[in-house]
């Protein structure tokens, strides 16, 4: 790969972090998400700005051209990021469920206590020896 685009690729990247950076700023993006993307970004810059690893790259990932292969390692990153997106929505997903079955339940509690006061007072309006 050329200078001019190992600096283009970098100057990206670098872009990038300072994207990442201003949405866990304005809270926008959990940490945990950012270390991610922080890691798939420095991975690939890393790989492309050292020329030896990019020449290696297409033999090690048994690809033909460099393009190939990080098109193959971007595949793979993007992949593991949807995994671990999918398992963060099933626990929050999980999560809901859980708290809409309590909330529920303490809904259902309130009514059954209400009723058994209104219940109450109403058998001692009715009842004159209860009253005594």
């Amino acid at each position: 790969m050329s200078l001019q685009g190992i600096i283009l690729i970098d100057l990206l990247g670098i872009g990038m972090m300072i994207l990442i950076i201003n949405l866990i700023r304005t809270k926008k993006l959990y940490i945990g998400y950012a270390v991610l993307w922080f890691l798939a970004i420095t991975g690939l810059m890393i790989i492309i700005s050292i020329p030896p690893l990019l020449e290696n790259l297409p033999r090690m990932v048994g690809a033909t051209y460099p393009a190939s292969a990080l098109s193959l390692i971007a595949f793979v990153l993007i992949f593991l990021v949807l995994i671990f997106f999918s398992v963060q929505l099933s626990i929050i997903s999980a999560r809901q469920v859980e708290l809409i079955q309590t909330m529920a339940l303490q809904e259902l509690m309130q009514k059954n206590g209400q009723a058994a006061k209104v219940t109450g007072e109403s058998k001692e309006q009715n009842d004159p020896e209860s009253a005594s």
